[in-house]
């Protein structure tokens, strides 16, 4: 519960808070591995969750405290000189949870790094605080709360935009069709619209009944909380955007909307888009925010589909888009320096080009026996295959083994450095040629995670849009023949 306090609206500052070796090495303390595996399972270290999350804004009020609810509104203020239009954002969670804070990279920030508008981001009782219309109730006392004190934070009060997404999609769109909240326009990101199609807890939870029942009183809350069922020619303004893909709010819940409406909307579709993560904060889809915003404020928003190509999510699976993968490397025989994997990529990439190398990513360890028989085998592949594929490998610590960068470049360049395959060998006497490709330093294992590598060796095959074409740990190929799939031309060469 929310700590009652009941605070005037004014300015305050706030502070949040596998190991098989060539003579048979031993295996005691190897995680994970037998003589009968072909790979080391490694332990990951363990570390705090990396979700995005916000810090509080210099300015952050509370302004209401319905039946001892303290509800917040963050403030994110342009440096540019207002009055500034005002866009109220209103967070999603199921109406079970949530807050005010906004991430960094949100796409209300960029917005917001512009300098033409201003973010008032506001809390809303959730369902388990009161039942709905206690969420609307909130949001007009929100928004007369921005209204009156316009010129404390110098706001334009005549343009007020409700951006939500997910059930703060749900709320901003209320808002569009409840001419008293007397707001210019809304935004609605892959909200419910018709809760009489919607089956979930959540909404019964958000109504205090449930909406697939007999009770008349549970469908006049239905209707009350659906939009859809309550568009007329007062209903404001309305960008609409949904992915296809979306597996928590289906897609069709905006198209409802969108049908019911006869006013001015924009209806954007995003191929491909999925709930929540992608691609809200890329950049296209931000523009078509701040176009829409631009059209509000010239009173200019016309009827208009735009359908776009969410793109390929973000990640390190097969079929997914890779993150900009940076660390320090080292080419043969040259010195460790700063690399990034996308400077051998091109995202313009179509496959109708074979000018454009494609990637193959090792992960391995110096002090692993699988890796040490293996070496020769990655000499193989790389004086099979080169022509066409750029090889890494990505060097890892085990908890228990402390390979240096000096060790690195021996196993790298096969030369003379005692303490590789398990502090047994001399790096100079392992299998196979030099390696003349470049070694990433991976010993901390971020990247090792972020693959979602579980042993070592394992492999990546990254076609060159930054695409994962294949991953060993989704295939039960071998990195041999997934290299023979992509280019049989090149067997026996």
């Amino acid at each position: 519960m929310r700590v009652a306090l009941i605070l005037t609206f004014l300015m305050i500052s706030a502070s949040l808070a596998g190991c098989l070796g060539e003579e048979q090495p031993d295996y005691t303390g190897f995680e994970g591995c037998t003589e009968d595996e072909t790979q080391c399972e490694v332990e990951l270290p363990q570390e705090n969750e990396t979700q995005e999350e916000g810090e509080p804004p210099p300015t952050d009020v509370v302004f209401a405290s319905p039946n001892g609810v303290e509800l917040r509104m963050a403030l994110y203020l342009p440096e540019s000189v207002g009055p500034h239009p005002v866009i109220m954002w209103i967070h999603g969670g199921g109406w079970l949870q949530g807050d005010r804070l906004i991430g960094p990279n949100h796409a209300t920030q960029q917005i917001v790094s512009v300098g033409l508008w201003a973010v008032f981001s506001v809390e809303y009782r959730l369902s388990s605080e009161a039942i709905w219309p206690a969420q609307l109730d909130d949001l007009k006392t929100a928004l007369d709360c921005i209204k009156d004190n316009a010129e404390l934070y110098n706001r334009d009060a005549q343009t007020i935009v409700a951006w939500g997404s997910s059930a703060g999609g749900h709320l901003a769109s209320m808002l569009a069709v409840t001419p008293e909240a007397n707001i210019t326009a809304a935004i609605d990101w892959f909200g419910p619209t018709n809760l009489n199609e919607m089956n979930d807890t959540a909404v019964t939870g958000l109504l205090g009944c449930d909406p697939h029942g007999n009770e008349t009183e549970c469908a006049n809350q239905t209707m009350s909380a659906s939009p859809a069922l309550q568009t007329d020619h007062q209903t404001v303004p309305m960008l609409i955007m949904h992915g296809t893909d979306d597996e928590s709010v289906p897609f069709n819940q905006s198209t409802m909307l969108h049908d019911a409406l006869v006013t001015s909307n924009w209806y954007v579709p995003v191929e491909g888009g999925v709930h929540s993560t992608h691609p809200w904060q890329e950049g296209f889809i931000v523009d078509i925010v701040r176009q829409f915003l631009e059209n509000v404020t010239q009173n200019t928003v016309v009827n208009q589909t735009i359908i776009v190509d969410a793109g390929p999510l973000p990640g390190t699976w097969e079929g997914e888009l890779l993150p900009n993968v940076q660390a320090a490397a080292r080419p043969a025989e040259g010195d460790w320096g700063m690399w990034r994997l996308w400077d051998y990529l091109d995202s313009e990439w179509d496959n109708t080009s074979t000018e454009q190398d494609w990637v193959l990513i090792q992960f391995a360890a110096t002090d692993c026996g699988h890796c040490w028989n293996g070496a020769e085998m990655m000499s193989e592949l790389h004086a099979q295959y080169h022509e066409n594929v750029t090889f890494f490998s990505f060097i890892i610590n085990f908890s228990w083994s402390d390979s240096t960068l000096d060790e690195i470049a021996a196993f790298q360049d096969e030369t003379n450095f005692f303490g590789c395959n398990n502090d047994n060998s001399n790096c100079m006497d392992r299998p196979g040629e030099p390696h003349n490709w470049t070694y990433v330093d991976d010993r901390q294992l971020y990247w090792f995670s972020a693959f979602h590598m579980q042993g070592t060796p394992s492999y990546a095959i990254i076609a060159p849009n930054g695409i994962v074409e294949w991953h060993s740990v989704q295939s039960e190929n071998s990195i041999s023949d997934a290299l023979n799939e992509l280019f049989p031309e090149e067997v026996g060469s």
